[in-house]
């Protein structure tokens, strides 16, 4: 038997196409380690996501499908926490904020730092839709947070984004 081909299946010969799924948010949900590479839809105004015990390389991608009026949030577990830069951009003037929250202030105390909001009308949080972030384990005790967020409000200040919950 030859050496199967990238992406083909070494039993069958297959080509595996690699499936992505997705999960449409719609009420207070607990992810899975096993649901790593997801994409999760966030479809409600006011829903909060827990994120699994982080494990080094777990990923899911979060996709804002309506403005976060009422307020989204996506949760580490216990113990755990979120460090990165989240960008905010004002969608009616010309401004932006940034935070940053580096892995070692994060890890040090983790209580601090283990929610993820989303609002889209506040000036210290964003979320509008279209807007999304890339939530990514470093090891069992942290979440990298990529992402750039908009608000409509006009000048987004002193960002929070990453907060305690």
């Amino acid at each position: 038997m030859a050496n199967p081909m990238y992406g083909q299946n070494k039993a069958d010969n297959a080509i595996d196409r690699g499936k992505s799924s997705a999960i449409i948010l719609d009420a207070a949900t607990t992810l899975t380690a096993s649901q790593s590479g997801t994409t999760v839809l966030m479809n409600v105004a006011n829903v909060e996501l827990t994120l699994p015990s982080a494990e080094a390389g777990l990923q899911f991608r979060v996709i804002i499908g309506i403005d976060a009026t009422a307020g989204m949030t996506v949760v580490a577990a216990s113990g755990e926490c979120f460090f990165g830069q989240v960008r905010v951009i004002s969608t009616t003037e010309d401004q932006s904020e940034i935070q940053d929250v580096p892995y070692a202030t994060a890890v040090a105390t983790p209580g601090s730092y283990d929610n993820f909001d989303f609002v889209s009308n506040s000036a210290t949080l964003g979320g509008t839709s279209g807007d999304y972030v890339v939530f990514t384990a470093v090891d069992d005790k942290a979440w990298c947070a990529s992402c750039v967020l908009t608000t409509v409000h006009a000048n987004p200040a002193s960002v929070a984004v990453i907060n305690a919950g």
